[in-house]
């Protein structure tokens, strides 16, 4: 029982279910999915917010770029689609007048 309780935590799954002296142990979807997920980078470079996307797993995975904007409204890339396998890089910048710039930057995950 300990082993399988250690297994779980390494593993990263949901919870473990005890019935009658016996561990059941169920994997959330995103555990089971973990060798899927993009991996991800950002920076910001002359006000521009940069998001770039490591895709490791077998299927096709889609990302966004949101540029913080301070006082305006943030900005929003278009959707990068990652093959698996490969890397993609986008950036997008704050338009407009009254902003403050780039403060920050988030990935969106999905498309």
């Amino acid at each position: 029982m300990k082993s399988l309780w250690k297994r779980a935590l390494v593993s990263g799954t949901a919870g473990i279910a005890l019935a009658g002296g016996v561990g059941l142990v169920t994997a959330s979807p995103a555990a089971a999915a973990e060798g899927n997920v993009l991996q991800c980078n950002t920076w910001i470079a002359d006000n521009v917010a940069y998001g770039n996307c490591y895709n490791p797993g077998t299927q096709l995975h889609a990302f966004s770029v949101r540029a913080i904007c301070g006082w305006s409204a943030d900005a929003y890339s278009n959707w990068v689609y990652v093959s698996p396998g490969t890397s993609s890089s986008i950036g997008i910048g704050c338009g407009a007048p009254w902003s403050t710039g780039v403060g920050g930057v988030a990935i969106e995950y999905g498309g």
